[in-house]
């Protein structure tokens, strides 16, 4: 198989710009409803920490092994989460030194609506692709995605993303 180098490139990008523009897309049509709906000052860290909520609470200290972030980003983004009335933290029952974070009601109507920006998001593609061919690449970047996943590396890149503004 040839390989294509970049002079053979003129009207074409590379993988990794392609998805670093995707990803800008996404991330503007995100920010886009998102504020059309009255919510200001969202990262992207603060939608990972609600994301990873469970029913019965959950520590800082799990959530940040659970987003592969730093204790530290993941503690910013909780006290930020709490000052705003999406989070309240309760002394952990068990272990009195740890707390747990349970989601508030203007929490949970934030994930409905980030649920309805996600929806919107994949309608306008679906428009521009088609249905099949989105399922397509939803499937294809889960594969990669999932591979690398384990990967300790990821740690450090999250950490930046966690604090970046949608």
């Amino acid at each position: 198989m040839d390989q294509i180098t970049p002079t053979e490139y003129p009207q074409h990008m590379f993988l990794s710009r392609l998805l670093v523009k995707s990803y800008r897309i996404v991330q503007s049509m995100n920010g886009t409803y998102l504020r059309s709906l009255g919510y200001e000052n969202f990262k992207i860290g603060h939608i990972i920490v609600l994301m990873n909520l469970a029913e019965q609470g959950v520590t800082t200290t799990d959530l940040a092994k659970k987003a592969k972030v730093s204790k530290q980003a993941m503690s910013k983004l909780v006290n930020e989460l709490i000052q705003e009335g999406y989070l309240i933290s309760q002394i952990h029952p068990k272990d009195l030194r740890s707390t747990l974070l349970f989601c508030t009601e203007k929490g949970n109507q934030f994930l409905e609506d980030l649920m309805k920006s996600r929806t919107h998001i994949e309608q306008k593609f679906a428009e521009i692709i088609g249905r099949e061919r989105l399922a397509q690449l939803n499937q294809l970047l889960t594969e990669i995605v999932s591979h690398y996943d384990e990967l300790e590396s990821v740690d450090s890149i999250n950490d930046k993303i966690a604090s970046t503004k949608i």
